[in-house]
C-alpha cells in the first residue's frame, strides 16, 4: 500500500497551483453529501480530454515505469500471444490505464458519489465519497473499488481491488495487486489534472507518480461507443452476401 509520507513529499512538490482556480469548495464540514453542498464544489462540467501532443508525449512517460525487470520480461513474452491493447478485442484499458487515453471524460457529481464516464464503452468509474471503506472483499474489476473524500478543492480517489486483466500502458497488464491514489483538481478554468501515484508491490519496483491534463472540450457530453471486435483489421472474412443471381435467358 502507499505511504502517506510519499504522497506529502509529492503534494509538496506541486505546490499551491494543485487548488489554483478552483477555491469555492470550502475546507469545513462535509462536502459532496448533498446537492447543496455540490453546488460549492468546482465546475467540473462539460467533457474534459488530453491534447493530441499530450497523448503522444505520455509514450515517454510510459517508457520511463520502475518496472522490475522480470515483471516487465514476463510481460513481454505474454504479449507476443496476447498482441493487441484491450480496446481492439473489446475490452476495457481498465485502471489506471484508462484515466490516460486520448478520449472524453465527464465528471458527475450526485450525493455521496463522482461518476466518471468515459468514451471507452462500458467503462465508467464509481467514486464513493459517502465515507464508506474499501469492500472487504471485493471483486477485481477493471474499475477497481473506489472510495474518495474532498480536500478543499480537490478530490482524493483511491483505488483498490483491480484485475490483473487491465492495463497500466501500452499493454502491460497490472499484477492485481495494483493500488492507485489520485488527486483531481483544476489548475485553471480551461484544465484539468490528475495526480496519479501507483504501488503495485509485484510490478513496480516502488512507487511511480505521474500527470495527466485534461482541457475542457467544447463537447458537453461523451459520445457514444460502440466496438466491433476490430473485424477488419483480424482480417476475418467479408460476410456480405453475394448479388443474386440473374435468371438465364
Amino acid at each position: 500500500m502507499i505511504k502517506s509520507s510519499v504522497w506529502v513529499a509529492v503534494v509538496a512538490s506541486l505546490g499551491a497551483t494543485a487548488v489554483q482556480g478552483a477555491t469555492k469548495a470550502g475546507s469545513s464540514g462535509a462536502q459532496g453529501d448533498t446537492y447543496a453542498s455540490i453546488a460549492l464544489l468546482p465546475d467540473w462540467s462539460g467533457t474534459w480530454a488530453q491534447s493530441d501532443a499530450a497523448f503522444q508525449a505520455s509514450g515517454k512517460l510510459a517508457d520511463a515505469a520502475p518496472y522490475k525487470r522480470e515483471y516487465l520480461q514476463q510481460q513481454h513474452d505474454a504479449l507476443a500471444d496476447i498482441g493487441k491493447p484491450n480496446p481492439s478485442k473489446c475490452l476495457p484499458t481498465g485502471m489506471p490505464g484508462i484515466m490516460g487515453v486520448p478520449l472524453g471524460f465527464e465528471f458527475l457529481f450526485t450525493p455521496g458519489r463522482v461518476t466518471i464516464l468515459t468514451e471507452e464503452g462500458p467503462m465508467i468509474r464509481r467514486v464513493f465519497t459517502d465515507g464508506r471503506q474499501h469492500l472487504a472483499d471485493p471483486v477485481p474489476t477493471y474499475a477497481g473499488d473506489s472510495i474518495g473524500h474532498w480536500e478543499g478543492a480537490v478530490l482524493v480517489v483511491d483505488t483498490v481491488a483491480i484485475t490483473p486483466k487491465s492495463e497500466f500502458m501500452k499493454r502491460i497488464k497490472t499484477s492485481g495487486q495494483t493500488h492507485v491514489i489520485e488527486h483531481i483538481s483544476l489548475v485553471d478554468k480551461m484544465h484539468l489534472r490528475v495526480d496519479t501515484l501507483i504501488d503495485d508491490p509485484v510490478a513496480l519496483t516502488g512507487p511511480w507518480h505521474y500527470t495527466w491534463t485534461y482541457e475542457r472540450s467544447n463537447t458537453n457530453f461523451v459520445e457514444s461507443y460502440y466496438c466491433d471486435d476490430d473485424r477488419d483489421a483480424n482480417g476475418e472474412p467479408d460476410m456480405t452476401p453475394p448479388p443474386p443471381k440473374l435468371p438465364h435467358s
